[in-house]
This record gives C-alpha cells, sequence and structure tokens, in this order.
C-alpha cells in the first residue's frame, strides 16, 4: 500500500495536539495564571499566546484530511476506476461519515453525554445528559471534513470528465478560482442566514434555552432539524465550510501535485515546498497583522479582559464579527474573521509543508515513519481518538481527587502535564492493543463495514465483519512509503541540507517545533556536507527559535 508517511504523520500529530490542547483548556488553571500575570514568569505569558493560536488550528487537520483524500482519489482514478463510480463512493462515504459524526458529537464527543458524565464523576446527579437532544447540530472539524468530502468529490467528479484529472495545472488554476469564489462569497452568505434567523448561531432560542443554532429533539420543529443541517454548515460558530471549503480545496492543490508520478513531480512541481510556504507566510503575516490590529482597537473600545477573552476564543471563527453579542462593539473587529482565517491557515500551510519538504522531498519517507508511529498510531484511527479524548477527565478526576485533595480542582501546570502524560499512555496502550484486532469496533471499522455494504464500489465477499478491518500491516507497518527525490539524489556537494534548514529554521518563529527538526537536521548536515556558514547559522536560529 502506497502511503505519503509526512501525511500520515501530520494526521497523528493533529489529535495529538487536539488532546494537549483541551487537556490545558480544561484541566489548566487559566485565569489564576491570567490573574497573576504581572508576577509570573514570561514563559507562561508566552505559552498564554501561543495556545489559542495553535487551538485554532482546527483546519490544519481539515487540509492534511483534504490532501489524504484527493491522493486517495487520484489513485482511484489512474487505476482506470470509472469517475461515476468515484462521485458515489465520495458522497456516499461524506455522508456517512457526516452521520457518525452528529451521532459521536452528541455521544462521545467532548462535551457529549459520555464525557458530561466523566466531569460529574463525584456527583452523577447533574450529569446534562440532555446534550443528546441536540448537540449533534454542533458543527465541528470532523461535520467541516464530511461535507468537505462530499463537495470536494462532486467538484472533482465534475472536473475529472472526459480525462480532465489528466491536466493538473488545469485542476489547480480551477481550484485556486473556487478558492477566491468561496472566501468572497462567506460574508455575503453569513448575512443572509442572520436575515433569515437573527442573531445566528449566538442568540438563545426561548423554547429551547439552547443556542438557536441547535434544534432542540422533543421540542423544536420538525422543519428546523432540515433548515439547521444547512445553515449550521454555512454558518456555523466553529468551523463552518465558509470560507472553510477554501481550505479543503487549498489541500486539494497540493493532494493534487502530490499524486503525480515522482519524476513529473521532479520535473514540473519541484516548486511545491517552496512556493507553498511562501504563500502560506504571506496569509501568515497579513492575518496576524490583522489581528493584533484590530485586538488593540478592542482593548481600547471593551477593555482588555474583553479582548484577551475573545482572543483565548481564536479557534471560533465567526466569534471574530462585530455581529458577535460578545464584543460588544458595533464595527470591531474589522474583517476580523478573514485575518482569522488567513493567520491560522497560513501557519497550518507553512507546518504542513515544511514536513513534506524534509521528508518526501529528502528520500526520508521509511525512515520517518519508522520514527514517528507514536504519533501516526493516533492518526491511524484519527476519528476514534477524536472521540475518546474525554479519558483525560477521568484522569483528572483521579489526580486531583488524590493528590490535590478536591475533585475536578484546576491544576498548575505540573498537574497537568502529569494528567497529560497518563492519558497519552492509556490512550496509547489502548491502540497497542486494538490494534492486534485490525481495530474491530472502531468507528472506522464501523463505518467501513457498513461502507462495504451500501457502497457499490466498496462491496467485498467474505464475513461481512472483516470487511471493516483496517489493514495494519501494509498500511501502518510496512507500506510502501514514497518519496519524491531519494536519498541518493540529494546534492550533498551544493550543501542542499545544510541550505534547506537555514532557510525553514526562519519558520521555527511562527510554530517552534519547526525548530527542533531544523536543528537535528542541520547537526547531521555536518556529517554529509562538513560545518558550512549554511548548517552554523541553522543551529544558531534554530536554538534562538527554541
Amino acid at each position: 500500500m502506497r502511503r505519503f508517511a509526512s501525511i500520515d504523520f501530520l494526521r497523528g500529530i493533529a489529535i495529538v495536539l487536539m488532546i494537549f490542547l483541551h487537556t490545558i483548556l480544561h484541566v489548566l488553571d487559566i485565569e489564576g495564571l491570567l490573574a497573576q500575570m504581572n508576577d509570573i514568569l514570561l514563559i507562561n505569558i508566552v505559552a498564554l499566546i501561543i495556545l489559542p493560536f495553535l487551538g485554532g488550528l482546527a483546519g490544519f487537520f481539515l487540509m492534511v484530511s483534504a490532501i489524504g483524500n484527493m491522493i486517495s482519489m487520484y489513485r482511484h482514478l489512474q487505476a482506470g476506476r470509472n469517475v461515476r463510480d468515484l462521485v458515489i463512493r465520495q458522497i456516499m462515504g461524506g455522508v456517512l461519515l457526516l452521520i457518525f459524526a452528529m451521532i459521536s458529537e452528541s455521544i462521545l464527543g467532548i462535551h457529549g453525554a459520555i464525557p458530561n458524565l466523566m466531569k460529574t464523576l463525584d456527583d452523577a446527579s447533574v450529569w446534562n445528559w440532555q446534550v443528546i437532544l441536540y448537540r449533534g447540530y454542533h458543527f465541528e472539524t470532523i461535520h467541516t471534513i464530511a461535507w468537505c468530502i462530499i463537495l470536494n468529490g462532486v467538484v472533482q467528479g465534475i472536473l475529472s470528465r472526459k480525462n480532465g484529472w489528466k491536466n493538473p495545472r488545469r485542476l489547480i488554476k480551477i481550484y485556486i478560482i473556487l478558492i477566491v469564489v468561496v472566501v468572497a462569497l462567506t460574508p455575503l452568505l453569513w448575512w443572509l442566514v442572520d436575515l433569515a434567523i437573527p442573531g445566528y448561531p449566538w442568540a438563545t432560542d426561548p423554547n429551547t434555552g439552547v443556542d438557536v443554532q441547535y434544534p432542540y429533539l422533543g421540542i423544536s420543529e420538525w422543519w428546523k432539524f432540515i433548515t439547521h443541517f444547512f445553515l449550521n454548515a454555512i454558518a456555523g460558530r466553529e468551523e463552518p465550510i465558509f470560507p472553510y471549503l477554501a481550505v479543503s480545496f487549498m489541500g486539494s492543490i497540493i493532494g493534487i501535485i502530490l499524486a503525480q508520478n515522482r519524476e513529473e513531480i521532479k520535473k514540473d512541481w519541484s516548486f511545491l515546498p517552496k512556493k507553498t510556504m511562501q504563500i502560506g507566510f504571506l496569509m501568515f503575516f497579513i492575518g496576524i497583522m490583522g489581528l493584533i490590529v484590530n485586538l488593540v482597537l478592542l482593548m481600547d473600545e471593551i477593555g482588555m479582559t474583553a479582548a484577551l477573552n475573545l482572543y483565548k476564543g481564536l479557534a471560533f471563527h465567526r466569534n471574530w464579527v462585530p455581529e458577535n453579542p460578545g464584543i460588544a462593539s458595533s464595527t470591531l473587529p474589522i474583517l476580523g474573521w478573514l485575518f482569522q482565517f488567513l493567520s491560522l491557515n497560513g501557519a497550518a500551510i507553512c507546518l504542513i509543508m515544511v514536513v513534506v519538504r524534509v521528508v518526501e522531498f529528502r528520500g526520508r519517507g521509511k525512515e520517518f515513519a519508522d520514527k514517528t508511529r507514536f504519533f501516526r498510531r493516533f492518526g491511524f484511527v484519527a476519528f476514534t481518538m477524536y472521540n475518546l479524548q474525554w479519558f483525560y477527565f477521568i484522569v483528572w478526576f483521579i489526580i486531583s481527587s488524590t493528590i490535590y485533595g478536591e475533585p475536578y480542582l484546576l491544576l498548575d501546570w505540573a498537574g497537568t502535564f502529569l494528567t497529560m502524560a497518563i492519558t497519552f499512555l492509556i490512550l496509547h496502550g489502548l491502540l497497542l492493543l486494538w490494534e492486534r484486532a485490525k481495530y474491530i469496533g472502531s468507528l472506522e471499522w464501523t463505518m467501513g463495514t457498513i461502507a462495504a455494504q451500501i457502497i457499490p464500489a466498496r462491496k467485498v465477499k467474505g464475513k461481512w465483519w472483516k470487511s471493516g478491518q483496517l489493514n495494519v500491516e501494509e498500511a501502518f507497518y510496512n507500506a510502501e512509503w514514497l518519496n519524491v527525490i531519494e536519498k541518493d539524489e540529494i546534492r550533498h556537494d551544493l550543501h542542499a541540507d545544510s541550505k534547506m534548514t537555514y532557510k525553514l529554521s526562519f519558520f521555527g518563529f511562527l510554530f517552534f517545533p519547526i525548530s527542533f527538526i531544523t536543528f537535528i537536521i542541520a547537526r547531521k548536515s555536518i556529517q554529509t556536507e562538513q560545518e558550512n556558514k549554511f548548517n552554523k547559522r541553522a543551529k544558531l536560529i534554530s536554538l534562538i527559535g527554541m
């Protein structure tokens, strides 16, 4: 099975990062740290600035998923699969994922019924199980991914007719146009939704007592379950498809290029990492400058606390408009949604392409895959891990009760990291055991089993329960790890690795883990390229970035 190690790693790192950030969000005493702003260490202040930004990188997971999805579609087309069958497969697969996303969000999602129970183990009488009646309409990243699988399938199907998929340059130009169209239509569609339902999505429905974006089973009119199904996709709070369908299209462009023949990529698309990172950095720079200006203006108008609270909710895309009642401003932020979109997704593009550049464009596919099994394992069953992240509520309850003497007490950094470490240990152990059964019982297995019965292109013979098993051996351990440039093709005589790390080291200031990567590569380059001015500078810049 042919796979890109970087894409598998990025999918896993997205899940690990999600659990990391959600643990901090729920367990760490953030308000206590903010109250001591004048006394706490600088590193705490930096962390409180960086963490909301990292928490807003949901588009990163969407883009990685879009890259993988497009590569998969291209593989089927290259194998001679009928375009019509492929589109049907995409649509039905996306619909199935969307149904599971809605069900899981109300039951297993981080604020679903079961996690809510895990947050009230000391007093189950206050368990908020009622979320199961409406929470499925909360539009999370997984819902966005499902919608984008459907829409990307339709778009790619239309573009692939009459062998159109064989002209990648034409496809990329069309996707660029579609990106601009989606972003341009975003404020218009939000305005239309607000006309239809004033205050959407923040207003409270007087009949249900919950946000107006949630139709409530047993209370709301039946037609709201239909209308809100589409309205949430267009204008939901967290990651609506307008403008995030554009992010999916960005991922599709990268996927189209990576799906080409290796020699074609080297000949016609070798500029991919450099140009894409330049575009990503430009997006990030424009976006972050816009956010800073808006936050300064907001501090002057509504106060520092309110402005900081808005920044803490950076992940909620729809919050960055003047209509947000939590802002109490009629004019600010100015184009806040656009600056939020550019900054977060520009950073996501840079991070993705840095990893692709140092792995597949350096012939390190298999080597990297072997060294990143921990992270890739979380991404192998990403949807299941997304729905099991609430394990940290149990760990938090135990640690808080036994060590700190009070259940669910907000903890300091030490207690938070202890909670996190034990949670990852439990989840990773579970994955190690589960993979022996090829993840039977996981959400991926469940959806795969159902898909094998209802999607014509995926029907398989044999026992029904085996149809959804994941091929751990060929897809995780012994895949055919692809490279664009093989290791023996790197021009060490021209200091290729040293120059690369020198250029990439600057991105460490954007996302500090990159500094660790560039520092390691710069050190190793001394063995193959001797010490030179490029790897010396790269090491210095990387150390500063750390």
